[in-house]
């Protein structure tokens, strides 16, 4: 299974804290330590990705340790921490960092270190293997303690992508699951600094991966809108209207092919809703984004064979509104 979503809020208070221990941290190789038990509460969400794993968490205050002990169970993997809310220390091989809102760090599990959160906080966490950013970052000899400042720009194209990960559904596709972690470590490695050839590299694939993401992610929150085009959404990214082309180019389809198939499938979610069945197919069309009834019309008959009225029909939703 490569997702997992746990909360504490159905358990009785006197349960959460050790429950969370016990399913979703110690397993991990962890020592937890909480001063309010009775008023812990955290809602975990997991996911793999490759051999990445994900996780959002919203917590209470919480002291994490990797101790000693722990650390004889070989995990040398490294923890990308993104604090998205509250306020956190890290300390590990003897240097400590306070960290706010939109600080990343990284956490070594070959060594001895903790992670407390000292207030309510939210952040997200990447397990990495040691060998897939190490192998980008050659001139680092340390991971413990870095932070993800060296090009900010990267840090907040990583934090898009991630925000959609848990929306996205990979199936049995392993190919793209592979593709979409390496461009993760790619925006972690431009973050932390890579240089030359592998910079390069990295910036080609993640980079470049992730303002496509933003594209059409912007594409999908805005369709609604019927000005919506390449130059709106360049001047939102602060990219040029070209280079947003470029991005495209290898998804196979235009800017306005993909803003029109989207406010296609929006328009089919709608006429095949129950809940929808009376309001005008008119209405639909322009809730979606269109401009003219009979270019809607033109567009949904040649992509789907058929007219709008013809869906809702076969949908069951009675005799349409036009």
């Amino acid at each position: 299974m490569d997702r997992i979503v746990f909360s504490t809020d159905p358990l009785p208070k006197r349960l959460r804290f050790s429950a969370y221990c016990e399913e979703i941290l110690r397993p991990c190789g962890l020592e937890l330590r909480t001063a309010d038990q009775s008023g812990f509460h955290a809602h975990i969400e997991f996911r793999r990705v490759g051999m990445i794993d994900i996780i959002t968490s919203t917590l209470t205050a919480i002291d994490t340790a990797r101790t000693p002990k722990l650390v004889r169970d070989g995990d040398d993997a490294l923890i990308v921490m993104l604090l998205l809310s509250g306020h956190a220390y890290q300390t590990q091989l003897g240097d400590g960092h306070e960290l706010n809102a939109g600080d990343t760090i990284i956490c070594d599990s070959a060594y001895p270190g903790e992670y407390n959160l000292v207030t309510d906080s939210k952040l997200l966490s990447l397990k990495i293997p040691r060998i897939r950013l190490g192998g980008l970052l050659p001139q680092m000899s340390r991971f413990a303690g870095s932070k993800l400042d060296r090009d900010p720009v990267a840090l907040q194209l990583l934090s898009g992508y991630l925000s959609g990960t848990f929306g996205v559904d990979f199936g049995d596709n392993d190919h793209a699951a592979r593709l979409h972690q390496d461009h993760i470590v790619d925006l972690i490695a431009l973050a932390l600094g890579t240089e030359g050839e592998t910079r390069t590299l990295a910036e080609q694939r993640g980079a470049q991966a992730a303002r496509r993401a933003a594209v059409v992610q912007a594409i999908e929150t805005s369709m609604a809108d019927p000005a919506l085009d390449a130059t709106l959404v360049a001047a939102r990214l602060g990219i040029t209207v070209r280079y947003v082309h470029h991005l495209l180019e290898p998804t196979g389809r235009t800017f306005s092919e993909h803003l029109l198939d989207r406010r296609l499938a929006r328009a089919v979610e709608l006429l095949c809703d129950a809940r929808q069945s009376q309001r005008r197919i008119a209405d639909i069309a322009f809730e979606v984004g269109f401009r003219d009834l009979s270019y809607f019309n033109r567009m949904f008959r040649r992509k789907y064979g058929g007219t709008p009225t013809d869906l809702r029909h076969a949908a069951g939703g009675g005799r349409p509104q036009q």
